[in-house]
């Protein structure tokens, strides 16, 4: 485990920091070309980045703290924990006022963020395995479970990885995404079909992490995981065989552009 980079005078290089930092670049990077290619103007993908990131954070932070209330060392911008639902509604809520700025749709905002919102979550996880914040799962016998003694939330215990396990299923939610946004192109198609993704993602993995069991052996987590799949499922069927050209390649100097 690596919580910690180094340190220059009196500032501590944090890894999950760090690693948030890396995420919403790449994201951006993404957006960008997403937004070229479109005919928007692809130096507001930071924009949007940055209005996603932020709000992503506080909203995945609030989330862990409430989740863990009480415990010790809690604080909004400590070393130690993300959730994925506050993070996604927390971006979703910065990437609203973002539109609503900007006066560009929503539904064609949230194509557009699909597949840097996973490629993006997919790097945080990895700030979360070098930090060993905790996000890990049950104890296991698998040839690759590990021990995090030196992480933020030690345990010397044999466990799954499941930040690794999230980071490789995000990458290939990416590749997925990155790929169909020739095809579902009406508005909030492609964010439906990230939000089934992601949620059956994180669904599965519960069934590996030391999260409480809350009803029907299933957890908070897995409960929150379904009714996001229910939504995306529902926005997916309704943009399906719908090819909205409006959407697509908004030529530079439009309304959208």
């Amino acid at each position: 485990m690596l919580p910690e980079f180094g340190s220059v005078g009196p500032f501590t290089f944090y890894s999950f920091g760090l690693m948030v930092a890396l995420a919403i670049v790449v994201a951006a990077v993404f957006l960008a070309t997403d937004m070229r290619q479109r005919g928007l103007d692809g130096s507001w993908a930071m924009e949007v980045a940055f209005a996603a990131g932020l709000g992503g954070f506080i909203g995945a932070r609030l989330y862990y703290l409430i989740e863990n209330w009480g415990e010790p060392g809690m604080g909004l911008f400590s070393t130690t924990g993300i959730v994925w639902y506050g993070g996604v509604a927390g971006g979703f809520l910065g990437v609203v006022l973002w539109s609503v700025w900007r006066q560009i749709p929503l539904g064609l905002v949230a194509n557009m963020t699909a597949a840097p919102l996973a490629i993006g979550y997919a790097i945080g996880r990895i700030g979360c395995q070098l930090a060993g914040d905790g996000d890990y799962g049950d104890l296991t016998t698998l040839p690759w479970g590990m021990a995090y003694p030196e992480g933020t939330v030690p345990t010397t215990d044999i466990v799954h990885p499941t930040p690794v396990y999230e980071t490789l299923a995000s990458l290939v939610i990416f590749w997925i995404l990155w790929r169909m946004r020739g095809r579902l192109t009406a508005p909030w198609a492609l964010f439906g079909l990230y939000l089934v993704l992601a949620g059956a993602e994180r669904f599965l993995v519960e069934f590996v992490r030391a999260t409480p069991i809350v009803a029907g052996g299933l957890t908070a987590a897995q409960f929150i995981s379904l009714g996001i799949i229910a939504v995306g499922a529902i926005l997916v069927w309704r943009g399906w065989n719908r090819r909205d050209p409006a959407w697509v390649g908004e030529p530079a100097g439009s309304p959208a552009g």
